[in-house]
């Protein structure tokens, strides 16, 4: 990300905005391509508290933490961007 020194991450890391909810994709590409047409935005303090009860020495994939938060919320996926972006923020 640009200009990391001017910016607050803790800030952008409370910052849930409307953050979780839930919303019904229509574009059929992307329902074939994610399985399904429920699509989960999680917050990103979420993707902080996951990733800080990764034992150290241990992997975690984004993806992974995506599933867990698609089941755990009961959508068919969690959007991707915000995902990358979050984790980004959150590391």
């Amino acid at each position: 990300m640009a200009n990391e020194d001017k910016k607050d991450f803790n800030a952008m890391l409370h910052d849930s905005k409307d953050m979780p909810k839930m919303q019904t994709i229509t574009d059929q590409k992307s329902i074939e391509k994610y399985g399904g047409d429920q699509m989960y935005f999680a917050p990103p303090i979420a993707y902080d508290e996951v990733m800080k009860r990764v034992p150290y020495g241990k992997v975690l994939t984004v993806g992974a933490i995506r599933e867990y938060f698609a089941r755990k919320s009961g959508a068919d996926f969690t959007e991707p961007i915000t995902a990358g972006i979050f984790v980004s923020i959150a590391a």
